[in-house]
């Protein structure tokens, strides 16, 4: 049985707020995205710059061309297609080439809004890390207060099992009446009762903190720690424009800005560069002599302005579409920001009422405390009844269930605060 208990102690569980915070920010599936996100952006970044280089490609073409006119037709072209006057094969390869030389910085917008879009992933890497740093604090915050709880109610039911013996002894004696003996039994009916939803609830919490950390926890033998420390060093810093919302929002309505530009800038004409170097073989009868007589045939060079008149009013439309995006984007961005000081603002009321609760509890622990003391004195000198004792220092432990419950919930809205206001928000 000694072995065994050492097994059991050294299996036991002990989660710590800090311990577990990192696992989920390592395993969270939300932010191993948003790096994955911060990766495709620069990837995009990469592809826009590309816009400042010249393309070049080379291409060959083999083909087979049978003249139905039998020769009595004249060479023509028509547009890039030349119709020649003879069935044969030819062959050619060419080398084209192009280079946007103007144009009113339309690439550069577009190179603009892809950096803007990696600012705007990383803001979103921070939120994530937020946002799972708030969802553990919830979680373990309710795992803690469920966890003291379970444990006061379990020294509880030892006290009222003891007592409702006392309440026996005293029926048979005919000190009591059953009423009052079937009364102290319930109660310690309804304390099992209470442990065993405690006990449910704990098995669920666990759930939600494996779900967050990716690792497996036992309900038996787990110990959860108190926070520390963390509780008279918070300042207030929290500002709306600093959160990763609105920075998201900024980026967003940059992006538009430039889109908008880019439009507007791509109605006015473009100066580009091009160039081409061939070479050309044909033969009447034999595809494999017409490829080796491939020589070089022609080689062009030249500017060309490229003015779009009429596109059926499509750019005037997108230009509209994009006003009304950012004018969009900008409401959001208000109402989010007033949605994160009001929280804020609910949070910041509601760690002052915490912590004049805080100490409104201990001053009446203290008197609970002192009136335990002279009630066990009472009892051990035969004073008062063992019964009075034991139900002075069930309503001690509950006095203390209540203070911790009210220390951790100060605890979490603390580090709440301390999260939003981004001192703790991580990059």
């Amino acid at each position: 049985m000694i072995s065994l208990s050492a097994v059991k102690g050294m299996a036991a569980q002990v989660l710590d707020y800090d311990t577990v915070t990192e696992k989920a920010l390592r395993y969270a599936h939300d932010i191993r995205m948003s790096r994955l996100d911060i990766d495709i952006s620069r990837s995009a970044l990469k592809s826009a710059y590309s816009l400042y280089y010249p393309t070049i490609s080379a291409r060959w073409n083999t083909e087979y061309v049978k003249d139905l006119t039998d020769g009595t037709a004249q060479v023509n072209a028509v547009g890039n297609t030349v119709f020649v006057q003879n069935t044969l094969y030819q062959s050619a390869f060419m080398f084209v080439g192009n280079y946007n030389l103007f144009d009113f910085g339309v690439a550069q917008k577009k190179v603009f809004m892809a950096e803007r879009d990696v600012h705007e992933k990383k803001n979103i890497h921070k939120q994530s890390v937020r946002d799972i740093k708030l969802k553990v604090l919830n979680t373990y915050s309710n795992l803690l207060a469920c966890h003291e709880e379970l444990e006061t109610k379990k020294e509880l039911l030892k006290l009222s099992k003891e007592l409702s013996l006392i309440k026996e002894r005293l029926f048979v004696a005919g000190t009591i009446s059953r009423i009052d003996m079937v009364n102290e039994a319930l109660k310690t009916i309804k304390i099992v009762d209470e442990i065993d939803n405690l006990a449910a609830r704990l098995k669920g919490l666990l759930e939600d903190l494996s779900f967050l950390t990716g690792e497996d926890y036992s309900a038996e033998g787990m110990k959860v720690s108190r926070f520390r420390g963390h509780e008279e060093d918070f300042k207030d810093t929290f500002n709306p424009e600093n959160t990763p919302e609105s920075r998201i929002y900024d980026l967003e309505i940059e992006k538009k800005k430039a889109e908008l530009q880019a439009l507007q800038r791509g109605l006015l004409p473009q100066l580009a560069l091009y160039s081409s170097y061939v070479w050309y073989g044909s033969h009447p009868s034999e595809f494999d002599t017409s490829a080796q007589q491939v020589r070089s045939r022609s080689f062009s060079v030249g500017l060309s302005i490229t003015v779009p008149l009429f596109e059926g009013f499509k750019t005037p439309a997108e230009v509209e579409k994009v006003r009304l995006e950012m004018e969009r984007l900008a409401l959001e961005k208000g109402k989010k920001l007033a949605e994160l000081s009001n929280r804020y603002a609910k949070l910041r009321e509601t760690r002052k009422a915490y912590a004049q609760s805080v100490a409104n509890q201990q001053g009446m622990m203290m008197q609970v405390e002192e009136k335990l003391d002279m009630v066990q004195r009472l009892a051990e000198q035969k004073a008062i009844e063992w019964a009075d004792f034991l139900n002075q220092k069930m309503e001690l432990l509950n006095q203390k269930l209540e203070f911790v419950k009210i220390m951790t919930a100060k605890s979490a809205t603390t580090r709440e605060l301390r999260i939003l206001s981004l001192s703790e928000a991580g990059d």
